[in-house]
Protein backbone atom coordinates (compact mmCIF):
# COMPACT_ATOMS: atom_id res chain seq x y z
CA UNK A 1 0.00 0.00 0.00
CA UNK A 2 3.00 2.35 0.27
CA UNK A 3 3.68 2.53 -3.47
CA UNK A 4 0.38 4.18 -4.52
CA UNK A 5 0.60 6.62 -1.59
CA UNK A 6 4.11 7.64 -2.68
CA UNK A 7 2.96 8.19 -6.25
CA UNK A 8 0.13 10.44 -5.06
CA UNK A 9 2.65 12.73 -3.41
CA UNK A 10 4.27 13.43 -6.77
CA UNK A 11 1.44 15.73 -7.82
CA UNK A 12 3.17 19.02 -6.89
CA UNK A 13 6.12 18.05 -9.07
CA UNK A 14 4.07 17.90 -12.23
CA UNK A 15 2.73 14.30 -12.06
CA UNK A 16 -0.97 13.77 -11.48
CA UNK A 17 -1.79 11.38 -8.65
CA UNK A 18 -4.93 10.16 -10.45
CA UNK A 19 -2.91 9.03 -13.47
CA UNK A 20 -0.69 6.85 -11.27
CA UNK A 21 -3.38 5.37 -9.04
CA UNK A 22 -3.86 1.60 -9.61
CA UNK A 23 -7.11 -0.24 -9.78
CA UNK A 24 -6.23 -2.90 -7.20
CA UNK A 25 -4.24 -0.55 -4.91
CA UNK A 26 -1.25 -2.83 -5.38
CA UNK A 27 1.74 -3.20 -7.67
CA UNK A 28 -0.19 -2.82 -10.90
CA UNK A 29 1.45 -2.27 -14.24
CA UNK A 30 2.09 1.29 -15.38
CA UNK A 31 0.69 2.45 -18.67
CA UNK A 32 2.47 4.26 -21.47
CA UNK A 33 1.38 7.71 -20.24
CA UNK A 34 2.45 6.91 -16.69
CA UNK A 35 5.89 5.85 -17.83
CA UNK A 36 6.23 9.09 -19.81
CA UNK A 37 5.42 11.25 -16.82
CA UNK A 38 7.80 9.36 -14.54
CA UNK A 39 10.58 9.73 -17.12
CA UNK A 40 9.87 13.44 -17.38
CA UNK A 41 10.01 13.74 -13.61
CA UNK A 42 13.34 11.93 -13.50
CA UNK A 43 14.73 14.34 -16.12
CA UNK A 44 13.65 17.31 -14.04
CA UNK A 45 15.22 15.92 -10.91
CA UNK A 46 18.38 15.13 -12.86
CA UNK A 47 18.64 18.68 -14.17
CA UNK A 48 18.01 20.09 -10.70
CA UNK A 49 20.67 17.86 -9.19
CA UNK A 50 23.22 18.66 -11.89
CA UNK A 51 22.55 22.39 -11.48
CA UNK A 52 23.07 22.22 -7.73
CA UNK A 53 26.22 20.17 -8.22
CA UNK A 54 27.64 22.64 -10.73
CA UNK A 55 26.96 25.53 -8.34
CA UNK A 56 28.74 23.73 -5.52
CA UNK A 57 31.74 22.89 -7.69
CA UNK A 58 32.14 26.14 -9.63
CA UNK A 59 30.69 28.51 -7.03
CA UNK A 60 28.61 31.65 -7.25
CA UNK A 61 29.27 35.36 -7.54
CA UNK A 62 29.03 38.29 -5.15
CA UNK A 63 29.64 42.03 -5.34
CA UNK A 64 32.05 44.20 -3.38
CA UNK A 65 32.24 48.02 -3.39
CA UNK A 66 35.20 49.59 -5.17
CA UNK A 67 36.02 53.25 -5.74
CA UNK A 68 37.17 54.07 -9.27
CA UNK A 69 37.92 57.28 -11.12
CA UNK A 70 35.16 59.03 -13.04
CA UNK A 71 35.83 61.42 -15.90
CA UNK A 72 34.48 64.98 -15.54
CA UNK A 73 31.40 66.05 -17.43
CA UNK A 74 33.43 68.72 -19.21
CA UNK A 75 36.70 68.17 -21.04
CA UNK A 76 38.90 70.64 -19.16
CA UNK A 77 42.32 69.10 -19.80
CA UNK A 78 44.92 68.08 -17.24
CA UNK A 79 45.61 71.45 -15.54
CA UNK A 80 42.52 73.29 -14.27
CA UNK A 81 42.11 76.60 -12.48
CA UNK A 82 38.58 77.03 -11.14
CA UNK A 83 37.05 80.07 -9.48
CA UNK A 84 34.10 79.25 -7.24
CA UNK A 85 31.41 81.91 -7.25
CA UNK A 86 29.16 82.41 -4.21
CA UNK A 87 26.11 80.15 -4.26
CA UNK A 88 22.84 81.91 -4.90
CA UNK A 89 19.59 81.22 -3.08
CA UNK A 90 18.44 81.32 0.55
CA UNK A 91 21.24 82.88 2.56
CA UNK A 92 21.50 80.31 5.38
CA UNK A 93 21.48 77.27 3.09
CA UNK A 94 23.80 78.93 0.56
CA UNK A 95 26.33 79.70 3.28
CA UNK A 96 26.36 76.05 4.39
CA UNK A 97 26.83 74.92 0.79
CA UNK A 98 29.74 77.35 0.33
CA UNK A 99 31.47 75.87 3.38
CA UNK A 100 30.81 72.34 2.15
CA UNK A 101 32.42 73.20 -1.22
CA UNK A 102 35.62 74.13 0.60
CA UNK A 103 35.51 70.96 2.73
CA UNK A 104 34.87 68.61 -0.21
CA UNK A 105 37.56 69.97 -2.54
CA UNK A 106 39.34 67.03 -4.26
CA UNK A 107 42.64 66.52 -2.46
CA UNK A 108 44.18 64.08 -4.96
CA UNK A 109 44.34 66.52 -7.89
CA UNK A 110 47.78 68.18 -7.93
CA UNK A 111 46.95 70.21 -11.06
CA UNK A 112 43.76 71.72 -9.60
CA UNK A 113 43.89 75.36 -8.43
CA UNK A 114 40.76 76.59 -6.68
CA UNK A 115 39.92 80.20 -5.87
CA UNK A 116 37.11 80.56 -3.35
CA UNK A 117 34.87 83.64 -3.04
CA UNK A 118 36.94 85.24 -0.24
CA UNK A 119 40.15 84.75 -2.22
CA UNK A 120 38.56 86.17 -5.37
CA UNK A 121 37.52 89.33 -3.56
CA UNK A 122 40.97 89.77 -2.04
CA UNK A 123 42.85 89.21 -5.31
CA UNK A 124 40.59 91.15 -7.65
CA UNK A 125 39.25 93.79 -5.28
CA UNK A 126 35.74 93.23 -6.69
CA UNK A 127 32.76 92.70 -4.42
CA UNK A 128 30.96 89.51 -5.52
CA UNK A 129 27.73 90.05 -3.58
CA UNK A 130 25.28 92.78 -4.55
CA UNK A 131 23.35 95.06 -2.20
CA UNK A 132 20.44 92.57 -1.89
CA UNK A 133 22.71 89.81 -0.60
CA UNK A 134 22.67 87.75 -3.82
CA UNK A 135 25.85 87.00 -5.80
CA UNK A 136 26.52 88.85 -9.01
CA UNK A 137 27.55 86.70 -12.00
CA UNK A 138 29.13 89.62 -13.82
CA UNK A 139 31.24 90.44 -10.78
CA UNK A 140 32.32 86.78 -10.55
CA UNK A 141 33.39 86.79 -14.23
CA UNK A 142 35.44 89.94 -13.81
CA UNK A 143 37.08 88.72 -10.61
CA UNK A 144 37.92 85.30 -12.09
CA UNK A 145 39.37 86.85 -15.24
CA UNK A 146 41.50 89.26 -13.24
CA UNK A 147 42.69 86.42 -10.98
CA UNK A 148 43.74 84.32 -14.00
CA UNK A 149 41.22 81.49 -13.56
CA UNK A 150 40.11 79.35 -16.49
CA UNK A 151 36.59 78.44 -15.38
CA UNK A 152 33.91 79.76 -13.07
CA UNK A 153 31.76 77.31 -11.12
CA UNK A 154 28.49 78.91 -10.13
CA UNK A 155 25.64 77.33 -8.17
CA UNK A 156 22.07 78.37 -7.50
CA UNK A 157 19.66 76.70 -5.06
CA UNK A 158 16.37 76.20 -6.91
CA UNK A 159 14.37 74.68 -4.06
CA UNK A 160 15.06 72.99 -0.73
CA UNK A 161 13.27 71.32 2.14
CA UNK A 162 15.90 71.24 4.86
CA UNK A 163 13.91 72.48 7.83
CA UNK A 164 13.92 70.71 11.20
CA UNK A 165 11.87 67.53 11.30
CA UNK A 166 9.27 66.78 13.95
CA UNK A 167 10.54 64.38 16.60
CA UNK A 168 8.23 61.33 16.69
CA UNK A 169 6.25 61.15 19.88
CA UNK A 170 5.17 58.05 21.72
CA UNK A 171 3.44 55.57 19.46
CA UNK A 172 -0.30 55.41 19.89
CA UNK A 173 -2.97 53.00 18.70
CA UNK A 174 -3.46 54.35 15.16
CA UNK A 175 -0.17 56.25 14.79
CA UNK A 176 0.87 54.02 11.86
CA UNK A 177 -1.91 55.61 9.77
CA UNK A 178 -0.25 59.01 10.00
CA UNK A 179 1.83 59.87 6.93
CA UNK A 180 5.52 60.30 7.85
CA UNK A 181 7.16 63.64 7.00
CA UNK A 182 9.07 63.75 3.69
CA UNK A 183 12.83 63.43 3.67
CA UNK A 184 15.12 66.41 3.32
CA UNK A 185 15.72 67.42 -0.29
CA UNK A 186 17.46 70.10 -2.30
CA UNK A 187 17.85 71.00 -5.98
CA UNK A 188 20.94 72.92 -7.08
CA UNK A 189 21.76 74.09 -10.58
CA UNK A 190 25.50 74.13 -11.27
CA UNK A 191 26.83 76.07 -14.24
CA UNK A 192 30.37 76.26 -15.60
CA UNK A 193 31.46 79.40 -17.48
CA UNK A 194 34.59 80.26 -19.41
CA UNK A 195 36.28 82.97 -17.36
CA UNK A 196 37.92 84.52 -20.42
CA UNK A 197 34.89 84.82 -22.71
CA UNK A 198 32.01 84.55 -20.23
CA UNK A 199 30.30 81.88 -22.35
CA UNK A 200 28.41 79.07 -20.72
CA UNK A 201 30.18 75.70 -21.16
CA UNK A 202 27.86 73.33 -19.35
CA UNK A 203 25.00 73.16 -16.88
CA UNK A 204 23.68 70.39 -14.65
CA UNK A 205 20.86 70.28 -12.10
CA UNK A 206 21.29 68.01 -9.09
CA UNK A 207 18.34 66.69 -7.08
CA UNK A 208 19.55 65.25 -3.79
CA UNK A 209 17.93 63.53 -0.81
CA UNK A 210 19.42 61.52 2.08
CA UNK A 211 18.85 58.11 0.48
CA UNK A 212 20.51 59.09 -2.79
CA UNK A 213 23.36 60.81 -0.93
CA UNK A 214 24.10 57.72 1.11
CA UNK A 215 23.86 55.50 -1.97
CA UNK A 216 26.33 57.60 -3.99
CA UNK A 217 28.66 58.30 -1.05
CA UNK A 218 28.48 55.51 1.55
CA UNK A 219 30.77 57.39 3.97
CA UNK A 220 28.02 59.99 4.44
CA UNK A 221 26.04 57.40 6.38
CA UNK A 222 27.93 58.55 9.48
CA UNK A 223 26.75 62.15 9.10
CA UNK A 224 24.50 63.34 11.87
CA UNK A 225 21.42 64.60 10.06
CA UNK A 226 19.76 64.31 6.69
CA UNK A 227 20.44 68.00 6.01
CA UNK A 228 24.19 67.57 6.34
CA UNK A 229 24.09 64.52 4.03
CA UNK A 230 22.20 66.41 1.34
CA UNK A 231 24.46 69.47 1.46
CA UNK A 232 27.69 67.43 1.45
CA UNK A 233 26.54 65.24 -1.44
CA UNK A 234 25.44 68.27 -3.48
CA UNK A 235 28.84 69.88 -2.97
CA UNK A 236 30.67 66.73 -4.06
CA UNK A 237 28.55 66.47 -7.17
CA UNK A 238 29.52 70.02 -8.13
CA UNK A 239 33.19 69.05 -8.51
CA UNK A 240 32.21 66.31 -10.96
CA UNK A 241 31.55 69.04 -13.51
CA UNK A 242 35.18 70.11 -13.93
CA UNK A 243 37.60 67.63 -12.30
CA UNK A 244 37.93 63.83 -12.11
CA UNK A 245 36.33 62.37 -9.02
CA UNK A 246 35.98 58.94 -7.48
CA UNK A 247 32.73 57.04 -7.57
CA UNK A 248 31.61 53.81 -5.96
CA UNK A 249 31.02 50.83 -8.24
CA UNK A 250 30.44 47.13 -7.71
CA UNK A 251 33.19 44.63 -8.53
CA UNK A 252 32.10 41.04 -9.19
CA UNK A 253 33.93 38.43 -7.10
CA UNK A 254 33.89 34.65 -7.43
CA UNK A 255 32.44 32.80 -4.45
CA UNK A 256 33.65 29.17 -4.49
CA UNK A 257 32.42 26.43 -2.18
CA UNK A 258 33.86 22.98 -2.98
CA UNK A 259 37.17 23.91 -4.62
CA UNK A 260 40.40 23.54 -2.62
CA UNK A 261 41.12 26.80 -0.83
CA UNK A 262 37.53 28.01 -1.01
CA UNK A 263 37.39 28.89 2.69
CA UNK A 264 40.33 31.29 2.39
CA UNK A 265 38.86 32.85 -0.77
CA UNK A 266 35.55 33.47 0.99
CA UNK A 267 37.44 35.04 3.89
CA UNK A 268 39.07 37.44 1.45
CA UNK A 269 35.67 38.24 -0.03
CA UNK A 270 34.47 39.28 3.42
CA UNK A 271 37.37 41.75 3.68
CA UNK A 272 36.57 43.10 0.20
CA UNK A 273 32.94 43.70 1.17
CA UNK A 274 34.26 45.93 3.97
CA UNK A 275 36.50 47.83 1.53
CA UNK A 276 39.72 46.29 2.92
CA UNK A 277 41.18 45.28 -0.45
CA UNK A 278 44.76 44.93 0.78
CA UNK A 279 43.79 42.39 3.43
CA UNK A 280 41.57 40.62 0.91
CA UNK A 281 44.45 40.42 -1.57
CA UNK A 282 46.65 38.73 1.02
CA UNK A 283 44.02 36.06 1.66
CA UNK A 284 43.50 35.41 -2.07
CA UNK A 285 47.23 35.31 -2.73
CA UNK A 286 47.75 32.64 -0.06
CA UNK A 287 44.92 30.59 -1.57
CA UNK A 288 46.44 30.92 -5.04
CA UNK A 289 49.92 29.96 -3.80
CA UNK A 290 48.63 26.83 -2.09
CA UNK A 291 46.13 25.91 -4.80
CA UNK A 292 47.25 27.30 -8.19
CA UNK A 293 44.23 25.73 -9.94
CA UNK A 294 41.75 27.73 -7.88
CA UNK A 295 40.41 30.02 -10.59
CA UNK A 296 38.29 31.98 -8.11
CA UNK A 297 41.40 33.09 -6.22
CA UNK A 298 43.07 34.35 -9.42
CA UNK A 299 39.91 36.07 -10.58
CA UNK A 300 39.54 37.92 -7.29
CA UNK A 301 43.24 38.80 -7.34
CA UNK A 302 42.68 40.57 -10.63
CA UNK A 303 39.94 42.64 -8.96
CA UNK A 304 42.37 43.56 -6.19
CA UNK A 305 44.86 44.75 -8.82
CA UNK A 306 42.16 46.98 -10.34
CA UNK A 307 41.49 48.43 -6.89
CA UNK A 308 45.12 49.60 -6.68
CA UNK A 309 45.09 50.77 -10.34
CA UNK A 310 47.59 48.19 -11.63
CA UNK A 311 45.73 47.15 -14.75
CA UNK A 312 48.50 45.12 -16.37
CA UNK A 313 48.82 42.99 -13.24
CA UNK A 314 45.04 42.56 -13.30
CA UNK A 315 45.20 41.11 -16.84
CA UNK A 316 48.08 38.82 -15.96
CA UNK A 317 46.21 37.42 -13.00
CA UNK A 318 43.04 37.07 -15.03
CA UNK A 319 44.84 34.79 -17.50
CA UNK A 320 45.42 32.28 -14.68
CA UNK A 321 41.68 32.10 -13.98
CA UNK A 322 40.86 31.09 -17.56
CA UNK A 323 40.91 27.27 -17.60
CA UNK A 324 42.53 26.26 -20.89
CA UNK A 325 40.75 22.88 -21.01
CA UNK A 326 37.35 24.55 -21.26
CA UNK A 327 36.27 25.87 -24.67
CA UNK A 328 35.60 29.59 -24.92
CA UNK A 329 36.85 32.48 -22.82
CA UNK A 330 35.09 32.68 -19.47
CA UNK A 331 37.01 35.85 -18.56
CA UNK A 332 35.90 37.96 -21.53
CA UNK A 333 33.29 39.88 -19.54
CA UNK A 334 35.72 40.64 -16.72
CA UNK A 335 38.41 41.67 -19.19
CA UNK A 336 36.01 44.11 -20.85
CA UNK A 337 35.15 45.57 -17.44
CA UNK A 338 38.85 46.09 -16.66
CA UNK A 339 39.33 47.81 -20.01
CA UNK A 340 36.49 50.24 -19.29
CA UNK A 341 37.92 51.13 -15.86
CA UNK A 342 41.36 51.70 -17.40
CA UNK A 343 39.94 53.92 -20.15
CA UNK A 344 38.27 56.14 -17.57
CA UNK A 345 41.50 56.28 -15.57
CA UNK A 346 43.54 57.31 -18.59
CA UNK A 347 40.94 59.88 -19.61
CA UNK A 348 41.27 61.43 -16.13
CA UNK A 349 45.05 61.60 -15.84
CA UNK A 350 46.41 60.90 -19.34
CA UNK A 351 43.97 62.60 -21.73
CA UNK A 352 46.53 62.81 -24.55
CA UNK A 353 47.80 59.22 -24.30
CA UNK A 354 47.39 56.61 -26.99
CA UNK A 355 44.23 54.48 -27.03
CA UNK A 356 44.06 51.34 -24.95
CA UNK A 357 44.24 48.93 -27.88
CA UNK A 358 46.12 50.52 -30.83
CA UNK A 359 45.25 49.23 -34.29
CA UNK A 360 47.33 46.39 -35.68
CA UNK A 361 50.09 47.45 -38.10
CA UNK A 362 49.55 46.96 -41.79
CA UNK A 363 51.07 43.77 -43.20
CA UNK A 364 53.65 44.01 -45.93
CA UNK A 365 52.03 41.22 -47.97
CA UNK A 366 48.43 40.89 -46.82
CA UNK A 367 46.42 37.89 -47.86
CA UNK A 368 44.11 38.59 -50.79
CA UNK A 369 40.45 38.91 -49.94
CA UNK A 370 38.27 35.97 -50.86
CA UNK A 371 35.11 36.10 -52.89
CA UNK A 372 32.15 35.00 -50.71
CA UNK A 373 30.79 32.96 -53.61
CA UNK A 374 33.92 30.79 -53.67
CA UNK A 375 33.98 30.08 -49.91
CA UNK A 376 32.82 26.56 -49.13
CA UNK A 377 30.88 25.69 -45.96
CA UNK A 378 32.86 24.16 -43.15
CA UNK A 379 32.79 20.39 -42.91
CA UNK A 380 31.99 18.53 -39.73
CA UNK A 381 35.23 16.60 -40.15
CA UNK A 382 37.17 19.86 -39.72
CA UNK A 383 35.65 20.60 -36.31
CA UNK A 384 37.66 20.06 -33.07
CA UNK A 385 37.58 16.64 -31.51
CA UNK A 386 35.57 17.68 -28.45
CA UNK A 387 32.53 18.57 -30.56
CA UNK A 388 31.64 14.88 -30.76
CA UNK A 389 31.42 14.63 -26.97
CA UNK A 390 27.78 14.88 -25.80
CA UNK A 391 26.70 18.02 -23.94
CA UNK A 392 29.70 20.05 -25.11
CA UNK A 393 29.25 23.61 -26.46
CA UNK A 394 30.07 24.28 -30.12
CA UNK A 395 33.27 26.11 -31.08
CA UNK A 396 33.13 29.78 -30.16
CA UNK A 397 30.43 29.27 -27.51
CA UNK A 398 31.02 29.73 -23.80
CA UNK A 399 29.54 27.32 -21.32
CA UNK A 400 27.21 30.02 -20.00
CA UNK A 401 25.86 30.97 -23.44
CA UNK A 402 25.41 27.36 -24.47
CA UNK A 403 23.70 26.34 -21.22
CA UNK A 404 21.16 29.16 -21.11
CA UNK A 405 20.15 28.84 -24.75
CA UNK A 406 18.91 25.32 -24.00
CA UNK A 407 15.20 24.61 -24.33
CA UNK A 408 15.08 23.35 -20.75
CA UNK A 409 14.99 27.00 -19.50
Amino acid sequence: MLFPIFLDTLGPFGVSGDSLRHENAGFGLLGHNDTFWIAKLMIRFGLLFSGMLSVLLTGCHMNAPMHVWKTPRLSTGSAVSVAVAPVGGPEQVAEKLDKSLIATRPQTMPHLAVLYPDQLENISGIQLVSYDGQPSEMAAYGAAKRAGAQYVLSGEILQHDLGPREVPKQRRLFSFLKKPPPDESMSVRWTVFDARTGSRIGQHTIDMDPKRAQLDYPDLAYQGSGESKVIAASARRSWEMVVPTTTATQATLDLPWMMPGSARVRKGNAFARLGQWEQAEREWQEAADLHPWNRAAWHNLSMAAVAKEDFQLARDRLEHSNLSWLPGDETAETSAWIDSIQRDYRACFQPNSSPLNPPAPMLANPEPSKNPATVKPRSLDDQPWYTIVPFMPPPGWTWKDWWYQSTFF
